[in-house]
C-alpha cells in the first residue's frame, strides 16, 4: 500500500486569505488540498483557486528543466550549464557596465519571508536597479500612512461587533473568500451590510443594499457623505477636535462643497447619499472595509484619505466594530537586515507602472540585463505591448518561472521554479493576523528549484557564496528573530499557524495614532478628478477573476473567448449585439473580444477580466495606459478609456 501523509503548509500567492492548508500526499503524489480546521480564518475550506492548485503543480505545461533561447529556438540544458551561463553573463555585464546595469524585478507571485534573500543576492553584486512602486496597493498605503502614521486594520473577526459594514470597492466572494463567512454571520446577527461598487459582483447578493458610484469618483461620494453627516449635526465633534489634526481645514472643505455637484460627480442621487450617510452615522459602531480598485487612479491616495476621514467624522476609530480597514504592513515581523544593504555600493529604482519608458530612459548606466522572479511584468504591466518592446532592447533576460508566461517567452534563459507545495518558507497575511510555515509536501516536480536554491548557487559561482551560505531553516531562524521573544519560532510554526503576538484586534485604541502628534492627519484637499475623452468615451474596468490569481492561469484555460461585459444600452449605442465579436481600442492598443450584455455593468463602462496572456491575444493590459498615481507610485489601470468597434 502506498504511503499516505498530511503535510501542513500555507498558501503563498498574492491573496489576503493566506490559507492554512493540509496537503494530502499518497505515494509521493499530491491528491488533495484542504483547509486547516484549526485555523481561525481558513476554517476547513479553500477557495477554488487553492483547491485546484494541484492542476498547476502537475500540468503538462509545467517547466521541468532550465532552457535557453538559441537562434529563436528553446533548448534544454543542465543546471550546471545554466548556473555557469547566468553567472558568466552577470559578471560580464557588471564588469562592463557596473552593477546598476542589472535590473531586478520581484513581485508577489509567490510571497514569503525567504524571498527577502533574493534582495541580498543583488546587494552582494554591489547593488542593482530594482523595480519600485506598485501594481497593487501603493496608493492606498501612501494615503493611509499619511493619515495614521502606520496603517493597520481591524482583525477580521471584529466585524462581528459592527452594526454596519460598508464593503467599499471590495469583492470578497471572488478575491477574499474567507471574509464571506464573517459577512454572513454578521448579517445573521442583524448587521447591515452595504456594498459600494460600480459593478454588480458575486458579493452583491450577500448585501442589504448596493451603491454604484461612477468609476473613480468614490472620493466625491465620501465627501458627499461627510457633508450630509456634518450638515445634519451627526458628526462626532469630540473625536474630530481631540483626536485629529487639520479638523478646521477639513470641515471647511466639506462645507464649501455643493451637495448637488458632489452627487452629480459621483453619480448617486442626493437622497441615496443622505440615506447611506444616515445608515453609516446612525448605527455605531460602523466598519468600512476597502478593496483595491479604489486606488487604481492618479488620485487613489486621496480617495482613501477621504474615506478614512469618514471614519473620523463618525468617531469610528479605536473602537470595536469600527475602523477603515484595507490591509496591514508586515515589514516589522521579519528581520530586514538579512537583505544585506551594507553590501550595496549603489542603488537605483525605476517605477513598475511606467516600466517601458523607465527601462529606456535609464542611463549612466543603461539597463543591460534583467532578472525576474515571482512576477509576470510583460503581462501585468500597463501598456504591456510597450514593455515587450522595451525588453527586446536588453542584452540578457533571466526569468525564474513555472510556465512559459508572456515574460518567460521574452527571456533568454528560463529557470524552472518550485511551487509553494515544493519548498520551505514562512508567510504572514496582509489581511488577517496569522503567520504560518510553508513546508514541502512533495519533491520538486522535474528539476525545479526554489528561488533560494537558485540565488544561493549563483552567489557561489560569482564569488559571494559565503554571504549566502546556510540552509533554508538557518536563514528562516535569522529572519524570525524579531518574533522569537514573543514566542514565535520556526518549530512552533511547524506545529500550527500562530496569531501574530501583540497585534491588536482594534488598532488606534483610544483614538491615539502612531503619527508625530498622536492624532489622525485629516485630508484637506481633493484634486478634482475627471475621466473620459471624446475619442475614447468608455471607461475600462479590469476586475480580478474568481478562477485564478492575477496571471497564474494555465495555458489550456485560455480556450474560452475573452469577454467584454457591457450594459445592453452601451452595446446598442455602439451597434453591438450580444455575442458578436468586436474590438476594444485604447490609446495603448487594441484587443479582440466577444461582447457580453450584462445589466450589472454601468452605462459607459467596459469590464474585462485581467490575467489572461498576451501570447494567446487575450491580455487586457494591451489596452491599459501607463499612468502612475500622484502618491504611492501605483499603476492607474482604471484610468484607461476605450471605444468599441465592430
Amino acid at each position: 500500500m502506498s504511503e499516505s501523509k498530511i503535510v501542513l503548509t500555507t498558501c503563498t500567492r498574492d491573496c489576503p486569505d493566506t490559507c492554512g492548508i493540509n496537503a494530502r500526499v499518497v505515494g509521493g503524489r499530491l491528491v488533495a488540498l484542504n483547509g486547516v480546521r484549526e485555523h481561525d480564518i481558513t476554517h476547513s475550506f479553500l477557495c477554488r483557486k487553492a483547491a485546484d492548485y494541484i492542476r498547476r503543480v502537475y500540468s503538462q505545461d509545467r517547466l521541468h528543466k532550465p532552457i535557453r533561447k538559441v537562434d529563436g529556438e528553446w533548448r534544454e540544458m543542465s543546471w550546471d550549464e545554466a548556473f555557469t551561463l547566468v553567472a558568466a553573463l552577470t559578471k560580464k555585464t557588471v564588469d562592463q557596465y557596473g552593477s546598476l546595469s542589472i535590473f531586478h524585478y520581484q513581485s508577489a507571485g509567490s510571497i514569503g519571508a525567504l524571498k527577502i534573500l533574493n534582495k541580498r543576492f543583488f546587494n552582494l553584486l554591489g547593488g542593482v536597479t530594482e523595480a519600485s512602486g506598485s501594481l497593487c496597493g501603493g496608493a492606498a498605503i501612501a494615503g493611509q500612512t499619511q493619515d495614521f502614521g502606520r496603517r493597520s486594520s481591524h482583525d477580521p473577526g471584529d466585524l462581528l461587533n459592527a452594526r454596519v459594514i460598508l464593503l467599499w470597492g471590495r469583492n470578497p466572494a471572488d478575491t477574499n473568500p474567507h471574509l464571506m463567512p464573517i459577512i454572513k454571520s454578521a448579517r445573521s446577527k442583524g448587521t447591515k451590510v452595504v456594498l459600494i461598487d460600480p459593478l454588480t459582483t458575486d458579493t452583491s447578493r450577500f448585501c442589504d443594499m448596493q451603491i454604484r458610484p461612477r468609476p473613480g469618483m468614490d472620493g466625491y461620494l465620501a465627501l458627499a457623505m461627510a457633508k450630509a453627516i456634518v450638515d445634519s449635526d451627526r458628526a462626532d465633534m469630540r473625536f474630530l477636535n481631540e483626536c485629529c489634526d487639520n479638523t478646521d481645514a477639513y470641515l471647511a472643505m466639506v462645507k464649501s462643497r455643493d451637495m448637488a455637484e458632489l452627487a452629480a460627480m459621483c453619480g448617486i442621487a442626493v437622497e441615496e447619499i443622505e440615506l447611506l450617510a444616515q445608515v453609516y452615522a446612525g448605527y455605531k459602531p460602523a466598519a468600512i472595509v476597502c478593496g483595491w480598485g479604489l486606488q487604481r487612479y492618479q488620485w487613489g491616495a486621496e480617495t482613501f484619505r477621504l474615506i478614512d476621514a469618514l471614519g473620523a467624522v463618525t468617531g469610528n476609530f479605536g473602537i470595536e466594530g469600527g475602523g477603515v480597514s484595507h490591509g496591514r504592513d508586515n515589514d516589522g515581523l521579519f528581520d530586514q537586515k538579512v537583505k544585506g544593504k551594507e553590501f550595496a555600493r549603489h542603488s537605483r529604482t525605476i517605477p513598475k507602472p511606467l516600466l517601458a519608458t523607465a527601462l529606456r530612459e535609464a542611463q549612466d548606466p543603461p539597463i543591460k540585463m534583467a532578472f525576474i522572479n515571482g512576477a509576470n511584468p510583460l503581462n501585468q504591466s500597463p501598456d504591456a505591448s510597450s514593455v515587450v518592446e522595451a525588453f527586446k532592447d536588453l542584452d540578457y533576460v533571466v526569468v525564474l518561472e513555472q510556465f512559459m508566461t508572456d515574460t518567460a517567452e521574452a527571456a533568454d534563459i528560463v529557470l524552472p521554479a518550485t511551487t509553494y507545495l515544493e519548498e520551505t518558507d514562512v508567510v504572514a497575511s496582509f489581511w488577517h493576523g496569522f503567520i504560518g510555515s510553508v513546508n514541502p509536501a512533495i519533491a520538486p516536480v522535474g528539476e525545479a528549484k526554489s528561488d533560494f536554491e537558485i540565488f544561493q548557487e549563483l552567489a557561489n559561482r560569482l564569488g559571494v557564496g559565503e554571504e549566502m551560505a546556510g540552509s533554508a531553516d538557518e536563514w528562516l531562524e535569522r529572519i524570525l528573530e524579531p518574533l522569537k521573544g514573543k514566542g514565535i519560532t520556526l518549530a512552533s510554526l511547524r506545529e500550527g499557524h500562530r496569531r501574530i503576538p501583540n497585534l491588536p484586534a482594534v488598532p488606534y485604541e483610544g483614538g491615539v495614532f502612531p503619527t508625530e502628534s498622536g492624532r489622525l492627519n485629516l485630508v484637506t484637499s481633493f484634486s478634482q478628478p475627471r475621466l473620459g475623452s471624446d475619442e475614447y468615451p468608455l471607461i475600462l474596468l479590469t476586475p480580478h477573476s474568481r478562477r485564478w490569481v492575477h496571471s497564474q492561469i494555465l495555458p489550456q484555460d485560455h480556450d474560452a473567448p475573452l469577454e467584454a461585459k457591457v450594459k445592453p444600452e452601451t452595446a446598442e449605442a455602439n451597434g453591438l449585439a450580444d455575442g458578436v465579436t468586436a474590438t476594444v481600442v485604447s490609446d495603448a492598443g487594441s484587443l479582440a473580444v466577444v461582447v457580453k450584455h450584462d445589466e450589472g455593468v454601468p452605462v459607459g463602462v467596459v469590464s474585462i477580466e485581467q490575467g489572461r496572456w498576451m501570447k494567446y491575444h487575450q491580455s487586457v493590459n494591451q489596452l491599459t495606459s501607463p499612468i502612475m498615481s500622484f502618491e504611492g507610485d501605483n499603476a492607474c489601470y482604471y484610468q484607461t478609456t476605450v471605444k468599441l468597434v465592430k
